[in-house]
């Protein structure tokens, strides 16, 4: 099935934290993350920590923080995994967490 002609490419990603009680390293990582915006293709971004509370059992809780990006086209997409700040980015959470997980869609 192939994805609307309206569907915006993005990518969402979540990891462990090594100390969630971290403030620091939390703020550092969502000022990188802020910078991806830099990136050429990316239209928006949201990150934040996993939710503590929730009313029904079953959530991943083995993930402390995530982030969504959405790209304007496919060429964006592919051009994003091999930027320098995308690689620091990914550096900064390897050396503050791990366990990164992530997936692309078209929604």
């Amino acid at each position: 099935m192939s994805a609307p002609a309206e569907a915006r490419h993005r990518l969402f990603v979540c990891w462990s934290l090594n100390d969630p009680q971290d403030e620091k390293g939390i703020r550092v990582i969502s000022e990188a993350i802020a910078r991806q915006q830099d990136i050429p293709g990316v239209l928006s971004i949201q990150d934040g920590r996993r939710t503590a509370q929730v009313d029904w059992e079953g959530p991943e809780d083995s993930f402390d923080y995530a982030m969504s990006l959405t790209f304007d086209n496919f060429d964006s997409v592919r051009a994003y995994p091999p930027h320098p700040i995308h690689q620091a980015l990914v550096s900064l959470i390897l050396e503050l967490g791990s366990n990164i997980k992530g997936f692309w869609t078209d929604l």
